[in-house]
This record gives C-alpha cells, structure tokens and sequence, in this order.
C-alpha cells in the first residue's frame, strides 16, 4: 500500500458526512491538493494543485459555506481508524486550547484575547479564534520505541461574546456577564467531549473508558462536577488546592468532609509517605519517575463529593548538554477522577503523553495552516479549519497504515546531524513523501480529476 493509497482510503469512509456523492469527491479532491499545496493554504491555491485556476471556483467555497454537513463527522474516520491501536485497554485522550490569528472586524469569533507567547513581564494581546482540540494518543512508545503520536479526532471553534463597548448601559454589562459564564471554555469543550464520547460509542468502543489528559485549565468545577459516563478525567492541580478525606466521625454520621484538611505540596513534603517508582516511556526511552499516591481524596469547592486519587510527581532532573549541571523540572500534582479502575501507571503515561497535542498545534499552524485561507461566510470560518486539521489527521494515519510509526528508508534522508535523534517522521517528512509519490506516480490522482505536476505547484507558490 502506496501513501496515497492510505490517504485516499481514510477518505473513503466519509460515506455518511456528505449528502452527495459528488460533494464527497470534490471534498476528497480539495483535502488532498490543500497537503500538496506549498506555501501558504489558500483555496485559490488548492485549485491552482487541481488545475482549476482558469474555471469557475464558486461550488469550492460554497462546500464550506452552503452544503449541509457537520465538522465533527469529519473526524469519524481517524476515531475508527485510531482504535485498534489500543488494543482491549482504554483509550487514551488529550484535551487543550489554542488560539489561532485571524484578523477582521467582521470575522465570527474573531476577539481580542491574550497572546499566550507574550512574556510574563508584559501581556500582549492578539486577535484571532479560539479552538478546543481532543486528539487520541496513540500509544507506539513499548511496542516500536517511538514517543506516542496524537490523532485530532474533534476541533471545534471556542464562542466567547462581544464585549460591550465603553458606552453600554448596566443591563448591557450584566448580560454580557452572564453569557460569559454560560459559554466559558469549560462548558463548551465538556460539551465537545461528550459529544466525542457518543462518537466513540458508535464506532464500536462504547464499552471501553476514554482516559482524558487536560491542563491546569481545565481543572474546575465545570469539568469535575458531572457525572462522567465512562470518562476518566486526569487534571493537573495547583499545589495549594485544598484537599481532604471523606469524614468517619461516628458522632457525626450526616458529615462528608473530614475537619483536617491538606493540600498537593503538603503531601510531596510529607517525608512519613513513602516515593513510590515506576516506568513511563517519555522522550525517546523508558524512564523512571517517582511519585507519590492518595486515594479517597475530595476535592470540597471542585469535584465536591466525587471522590477523587491523588498523584504527586517528582521534580525529574536533566541536563542540557553532558557537561551542564543539573536542573528540575517542577513538581506535577494530578488529579484524578477513577480511585482504583485505572492503574497509576496508565495513568501517569497518559499524562506524560498528552504533551504531544502541543506537537498538533505547531504542525497545524506552521506546516497544514489551519486559518491561512482567507473566508468571510460564518459557516467557513468554523468548518474550513476542521477540514484543514481532519487532513492533518489522515496525513498521520496514513503513514502508520503504509510505513508504520518509525521512520524507514521510504522518507527523504535527513541532514547527517538528525539522524540519530529523528526516530520518527515529522509533518515535513510525510508532506514530502506524499509530493513524492505525486510526483513519481501522478496516475494515482486521475480519480480525483486532476493530475499533480509539482512545477506548477511551486510556480504558483512562488
């Protein structure tokens, strides 16, 4: 099986997203010439790969504007395709936000928000569309020694409302504050988790748990209140939360909260419990991490009277170069919504893995170019960067499917001084491969209804 051939396969199985079988074709012909695309992605440019540059691109835009289909049906292919990746086990999930540039007065979404890159002496602002991704980590590291690779399986756009301006009465400012609290980030992306938890139980896996790792974002009420169907969620908490133990007062058989309280860092520098060790794969290799374990823990303004586990992780040492000193990460303090159904181990190594979304959301943004098309209609501006991140998610399962998760003699070489530390292939090497294959084999791409010629491709880029 060719890398094409892999991809054209994952497409395939979009039968029940699209009304027509000819918007499906023109969808498949798009997602395909948006990866061969150089250059910034644009869908005049996705034409330009398709050879369609000189007729009328009308039905393209109105694929995303007008044609009746569901972003979240997209990603139905990478559910089904991802699952036989975890076996009988539960399968693995990692949650965050990101924030994408897109300017314009009129675009939907479009805000003013805080520029997570600024630095922490000065806040800089930037306006663009918030996203919420799950994606599914798949886990490669003990079976093929390669750190784990995330799936996108759901990326919805964030709603936050407009802010009234300087002018706006009382009731103006006190309706805005309570839309504020009724579409805040929590309640939108646990809303985009349970929908992901029903697209998972018709793709066959509604008897199997999904292990959520998400940021300290994340860790509140909204998320640790309801009642979570097969969900096991793993947060990572402040050290100064205030935790306790269900109450066994005798004399007070109506209590839930014992009177003592503790919290996370009160537990690390606790020396009458014990580290307890254990192996994550992180970073290329298996590693050692100490930590230490609470069960029965509640989590009184948070989870209120759900029951939670405790996790504290030690600082892990590293060195920057062999001569350097050492230095330390800081302590992790996870919380945990399972008491004993999952094994600490599972646990730890889904946390440690979610660190890979953040690999999602450089890619997406630098390589697959999530928000680089210019579209206006509010129905674009959500759909069009979910088709963009559904690509970059059957990018990903195709070279699994073809190659497998390491990186073989298939791929462009890298440079001498990369050869030892690239295990696996990056976005590059796979967006290579697949013009590669167009460039050897354009035959491939004829039931598509165009022929890829890569000197027109980077004419037009250029």
């Amino acid at each position: 099986m060719t890398f094409t051939e892999a991809l054209l396969g994952l497409c395939n199985r979009w039968d029940g997203c699209f009304p027509q079988q000819r918007t499906k074709e023109r969808a498949t012909s798009l997602m395909v010439a948006a990866l061969l695309c150089c250059g910034r992605k644009w869908v005049t440019r996705m034409n330009s790969v398709r050879g369609r540059e000189q007729v009328d691109w009308t039905a393209d835009y109105r694929l995303f504007s007008r044609s009746p289909w569901s972003a979240a049906d997209l990603f139905v292919p990478a559910i089904e395709a991802s699952l036989p990746f975890f076996g009988d086990g539960p399968i693995c999930l990692a949650g965050d936000e990101t924030r994408a540039r897109r300017g314009g007065r009129k675009v939907k979404r479009s805000r003013w928000t805080r520029d997570p890159l600024s630095p922490p002496f000065h806040v800089n602002f930037m306006k663009g569309i918030r996203f919420m991704q799950f994606s599914a980590l798949l886990p490669l590291g003990r079976t093929h020694q390669v750190d784990a690779r995330s799936i996108p399986v759901s990326f919805e756009p964030v709603d936050r409302p407009p802010k009234p301006g300087r002018r706006a009465t009382e009731e103006q400012v006190a309706e805005y504050r309570r839309l504020c609290k009724e579409q805040s980030l929590g309640k939108q992306a646990w809303e985009q988790l349970l929908a992901l938890r029903q697209k998972y139980d018709e793709a066959g896996a509604a008897s199997r748990l999904l292990l959520v790792g998400v940021d300290g974002g994340f860790c509140n009420r909204t998320f640790f209140r309801p009642a979570h169907d097969r969900i096991v969620l793993i947060a990572r908490a402040r050290k100064d939360a205030v935790l306790c133990h269900p109450a066994q007062d005798p004399t007070q058989p109506r209590r839930v909260y014992a009177r003592a309280s503790f919290t996370p860092e009160s537990v690390r520098l606790d020396e009458a419990r014990p580290w307890q060790t254990t192996t994550v794969f992180f970073g290329g290799q298996l590693r050692e991490v100490r930590y230490k374990e609470v069960c029965a823990v509640l989590w009184r303004t948070g989870a209120g009277r759900k029951r939670l586990r405790l996790i504290v992780v030690a600082p892990v040492p590293y060195r920057l170069s062999p001569g350097m000193r050492k230095y330390y990460h800081a302590p992790a303090y996870l919380l945990v919504t399972d008491e004993t159904d999952i094994s600490t181990q599972l646990a730890l190594q889904c946390y440690f893995d979610r660190w890979q979304i953040e690999v999602n959301h450089r890619d997406e943004k630098q390589h697959i170019g999530v928000v680089d098309a210019q579209v206006w209609n509010d129905r674009s501006v959500d759909r069009l960067p979910a088709f963009m991140v559904a690509s970059y998610a059957f990018l990903l399962l195709a070279s699994l499917q073809a190659f497998g998760p390491t990186r073989t003699q298939e791929y462009l070489q890298p440079p001498k001084w990369q050869r030892r530390a690239r295990r696996r292939p990056s976005c590059l090497d796979l967006l290579a491969k697949l013009r590669e294959e167009a460039r050897d084999n354009p035959a491939l791409y004829a039931r598509l209804g165009f022929l890829p010629n890569l000197e027109h491709i980077l004419l037009r880029a250029a």
